[in-house]
């Protein structure tokens, strides 16, 4: 094996690329789902359009990761960066689709649309590069953990539907999982500190089952086979407003997606230049292109995955493509889906609870190497950034009244990060690049 090669780059033991592919996808696969079962819901799809538009939203975030891990001519970032749907297109998808005379074959025409703006766009967001010295990044990463912690403490309760959330064994499950992570990560060889998050979640998995919380009935009800295929709601529609509408939601994405790039290049110590973003940003609008064809939605990095990263030390972007081609498998399969979709919450809030925590003592450790004494304006760059990302996690109310338009923008703890830190390094310390800031000696070989 070349020493030389970037751990980025390496090539894995088959055995450990696929176990480790698949506690990616184990750990993505919540999130993957939860936008196709909202939209199907507010589309009042039948339960057989429901089942087709979860595979097709799985096949193409498996395509997206592919695309985005290992890289086509000028398309992909190649980065150990798991693709999936983008939260923020929830709300203007279910716009477009109850739209009269537009329906959901206007939400596809919307998608296609935005996807080939965004890889005309790239290259000129890419310009923006510069603007993300480790003041900016570091205030990104941290955010990131941050405005995740709601989901685990919810997933910890027991989950969004729980009965009696809170209830004390779904927070015991939680914590066993966590200490089930701690131990393995102390006590265990290097190949399995690896898979602590899997192993934690499998054990976790058995002891709610063994106190009743398990529920696979949906598994029964699952199909063993689908196959999805390009226009199954009919040929796309391009209406004006629709893919306006949706362009506004991709340039919400690419200033994410930029932040997101130079942030996990960061964690993983490989520096992101100029081109390697816009790669990245083009890819996103390819796979968005080809998600509209296949009635899915616009993609972006799960920000999940970015704690399983720095948590397991594991930086092979090979991984994470092995987890993009089994997120393909497990869309064929839908009864599988259903198994994986059966993990209970509780298990996913202690595994949670700790890649969160990582994640932002990650983002900690980068703000650490930047210089806040000789420099006071750093100080606030930080303090203005992270109290204003946190807005749409801990008082969404507060931007109730703003115009419609700007929601994508105000509604991101991301998307604000990225705009507030960059404006004001900007403004107070001028665009320029500062020193490179160490690699993270959280993330080991």
């Amino acid at each position: 094996m070349n020493t030389d090669q970037h751990p980025v780059d390496r090539v894995l033991p088959k055995r450990q690329m696929i176990t480790l592919g698949l506690q990616h996808m184990l750990v993505a696969y919540i999130g993957a789902i939860a936008v196709p079962l909202i939209v199907a819901s507010a589309l009042k799809m039948s339960p057989a359009d429901t089942t087709v538009l979860i595979s097709t939203a799985l096949f193409c975030s498996g395509i997206s990761t592919v695309l985005q891990t290992v890289g086509v001519w000028k398309f992909g970032v190649r980065l150990p960066i798991l693709q999936g749907v983008a939260f923020s297109s929830v709300g203007p998808v279910i716009a477009i689709g109850l739209s009269p005379g537009v329906g959901f074959a206007g939400v596809c025409g919307a998608v296609i649309g935005a996807g080939v703006f965004t890889m005309f766009a790239a290259p000129l967001v890419g310009r923006l590069r510069r603007f993300f010295p480790p003041v900016v990044t570091g205030c990104i990463v941290t955010v990131i953990g941050l405005q995740l912690f709601p989901v685990a403490y919810q997933w910890a309760g027991g989950g969004e539907n729980a009965r009696h959330f809170g209830a004390l064994p779904f927070l015991c499950v939680a914590l066993f999982v966590a200490l089930i992570i701690l131990a393995v990560n102390r006590f265990a060889n290097a190949f399995l500190r690896n898979l602590s998050v899997l192993i934690g979640l499998v054990a976790g998995s058995v002891l709610a089952c063994a106190l009743g919380m398990g529920d696979f009935g949906n598994v029964a009800n699952a199909p063993w086979f689908t196959m999805p295929l390009p226009f199954h709601f009919g040929m796309p529609v391009f209406s004006v407003v629709p893919v306006l509408t949706m362009i506004v939601v991709m340039i919400v994405q690419m200033v994410e997606s930029m932040g997101l790039f130079v942030a996990i290049g960061d964690i993983v110590d490989k520096n992101i230049s100029e081109e390697d973003a816009v790669r990245g940003m083009r890819a996103n609008g390819l796979a968005s292109a080809i998600a509209g064809m296949f009635a899915a939605f616009p993609f972006i990095a799960f920000m999940e995955n970015v704690g399983l990263v720095i948590l397991t030390g594991v930086r092979s972007r090979w991984v994470v493509a092995v987890s993009g081609v089994l997120m393909c498998v497990v869309a064929l399969v839908p009864k599988i889906g259903a198994v994986v979709a059966s993990t209970p919450a509780a298990a996913l809030g202690g595994a949670g609870i700790a890649m969160f925590g990582v994640v932002v003592a990650a983002g900690v450790q980068t703000l650490s190497k930047v210089d806040f004494e000789r420099n006071r304006y750093n100080v606030l760059i930080v303090g203005f950034t992270i109290a204003t990302a946190l807005i749409p996690v801990m008082a969404p109310q507060v931007f109730k009244q703003m115009p419609e338009w700007t929601q994508p923008f105000v509604h991101s703890g991301v998307v604000l990060a990225c705009l507030v830190s960059v404006v004001l390094n900007a403004v107070l310390n001028g665009a320029h690049e500062e020193d490179v800031v160490p690699a993270h000696s959280m993330v080991r070989e």
